[in-house]
């Protein structure tokens, strides 16, 4: 016989206990069972195994259920019972992931991964995963390939320990797990164990709990892991270990690399900025070649770090890193993966989206505080872990940033540091802007001293291969002078440049209540050729002009609902293109 305490219709996000017991009688298993609901014990948690393996966890937290426990120095937690909590990998048998322990590793013995990761078969059922020599793990039943099981703690490839033999990890120590191939269509609580790329893990043990320390020593890498049963804000972590440069960076890689072997691993170092609360994704390195790939990673909220997830820190001072209760916080995930949405970034920042050679992205931010400085700043500036032979970085006291944050200023020059591996073209656009509207953005060019508008569009042009510093700058302007309105036939052209600013820039615009598209150039050149075309790349319309033209009104009356690509090419080589949406 076995008693269940139900929870799940019991519980209230704010209900509390000073401390916790959770015990088998002499008559009766006795867990607790909490689905969608914060468990909150203020002082220590004493629970013992029940005798039916089916229900040998002390307390199950399923779907979203976090455990969270008040303020303290030290983990009072005791007894042979366990926690047992459901987290969700992404990656294929290919592909890493960086994970962190949420319950202890006890003293007395040498341990193995799979003594705390358990192969979940039902609400309260699981069995200790297998531990595999062979290269790919598997699903069902879950086998871990322990080939692929690392920490790090250092700053060269060798720094990387080896795991599989002797599981050792201080709590809040991270490391490195493959996933596994296959399918589990099992069910539970709703959800499929693994749908074919995404793997549900049991992690079963003590929970952690008060203050964990690790040492660091200044410019260590040092991969940690959050070290609870529960979310933690990653911004009051990496605002309050200032032993740390203050940004968190995460693992990212191509989901199509098919091999284990280093050379064709194509990933990259994502980094999240505490003090900006903004995540740059990575450039996928090729490791073989030391190249770019031809993608990108994924662009996922990171404030709040989900039970086990795995990051890299950097030291800025020798000392301690501290993860405390206070860091803890009941945050639910999105869509069953190890990620969350926020929008509270209240600085006023804007993302550019730079291609090179039609095939590698490169994603920069830029962000505006007016207590930071130009040069580098803890949490705020985030320095690139990717170095490649072709980049576009921000150039912060001659080393590779990808976050610049800096006092805004109209018309400062911003410096990037670029290098093309190879003759072609780069391509410069603004992604995407927040709290922050000026009325142009600029790329300056200061050996022909040019400033070229990217606010409204792209722009593309050819580089040699080659180092480029002190030459490309990023430059804005908050607001514009007034406009001649004086003439019908053109409207909004610039009365006076400002200061040292030529107005390279084409701006294109779809005015759906005129059911016509504008497209003005704003400097010293003409069009020469406006194409259209629509998302399939079929060319709708096409017009060269052998006059001067400065401006065209294209009637869009007459065009289906939807999206379509404007390219605008100008006498002086320069192009544009843009997506306008049509709504007639």
């Amino acid at each position: 016989m076995k008693l269940l305490l139900r929870l799940l219709a019991l519980f209230t996000i704010n209900l509390g206990f000073a401390q916790l017991y959770v015990s088998p009688s002499n008559n009766a298993d006795h867990f607790i069972y909490v689905k969608d609901r914060l468990v909150y014990v203020e002082k220590g948690i004493e629970m013992y195994a029940n005798k039916n393996k089916d229900v040998e966890a002390s307390i199950y937290l399923r779907k979203d259920a976090q455990l969270i426990q008040g303020e303290k120095n030290s983990n009072y937690n005791k007894g042979d019972g366990k926690i047992s909590v459901f987290q969700t990998g992404t990656s294929n048998q290919y592909d890493y992931n960086f994970w962190g322990l949420p319950i202890k590793i006890p003293d007395g013995k040498n341990y193995l991964l799979n003594d705390f990761i358990y192969d979940p078969m039902g609400k309260t059922e699981s069995r200790p995963a297998k531990l595999i020599s062979a290269l790919d793990g598997k699903s069902d039943p879950l086998s871990i390939s322990d080939r692929w099981l690392y920490s790090f703690s250092g700053t060269e490839y060798s720094d990387w320990n080896y795991l599989g033999d002797n599981f050792q990890l201080q709590p809040g120590e991270g490391f490195s797990m493959k996933g596994v191939s296959g399918y589990n269509f099992s069910e539970i609580e709703g959800e499929a164990i693994n749908t074919g790329n995404r793997q549900t893990y049991d992690f079963r043990g003590l929970p952690n709990d008060g203050n964990i320390e690790l040492s660091i020593r200044k410019e260590q890498i040092l991969l940690v892991g959050n070290p609870y049963p529960s979310a933690i804000d990653l911004n009051k972590f990496l605002l309050e270990n200032t032993n740390t440069t203050g940004i968190a960076y995460f693992w990212d890689s191509a989901e199509n690399v098919n091999s284990h072997y280093l050379a064709d691993y194509e990933g990259g170092y994502g980094a999240y900025s505490a003090g900006t609360g903004i995540y740059i994704p990575p450039v996928f390195v090729n490791y073989g070649t030391n190249a770019t790939g031809n993608n990108s990673g994924k662009i996922i909220p990171r404030r709040f770090a989900p039970i086990a997830q795995g990051f890299m820190i950097e030291g800025s001072n020798d000392g301690l890193v501290s993860f405390k209760n206070s860091h803890r916080i009941y945050k639910k995930q999105e869509n069953g993966i190890s990620e969350f949405k926020t929008s509270e970034n209240e600085l006023q920042s804007v993302k550019f989206e730079i291609i090179t050679s039609d095939t590698y992205h490169h994603f920069l931010a830029l962000a505006f505080d007016p207590n930071s400085s130009e040069k580098a700043d803890r949490a705020l500036d985030a320095k690139s872990h990717n170095e490649t032979p072709s980049f576009v970085f921000w150039n912060i006291e001659d080393e590779h940033y990808v976050i610049d944050v800096r006092p805004k200023k109209d018309e400062d020059l911003i410096p990037l540091k670029i290098s093309m591996e190879k003759n072609g073209p780069i391509e410069f656009k603004v992604n995407e802007m927040a709290n922050f509207d000026p009325d142009r953005i600029f790329l300056y060019d200061s050996r022909d001293n040019l400033y070229f508008g990217i606010k409204t569009g792209s722009l593309k042009f050819d580089l040699s291969a080659g180092k480029y510093e002190n030459r490309f700058f990023i430059t804005f302007i908050e607001n514009l002078p007034a406009v001649d309105n004086t003439s019908k036939d053109k409207p909004g052209i610039l009365s006076a440049k400002p200061p040292n600013i030529l107005l390279n820039t084409i701006d294109i615009f779809q005015n759906n209540a005129l059911e016509q598209l504008e497209i003005r150039i704003l400097y010293e050149t003409d069009i020469k050729e406006i194409s259209l075309f629509d998302l399939n790349g079929k060319r709708l319309f096409n017009q060269k002009f052998t006059k001067n033209e400065k401006e065209y009104y294209l009637p869009t009356g007459n065009l289906s609902n939807g999206i379509y690509i404007v390219k605008v090419f100008t006498k002086d080589k320069n192009e544009l293109s843009k997506k306008v949406g049509v709504k007639n």
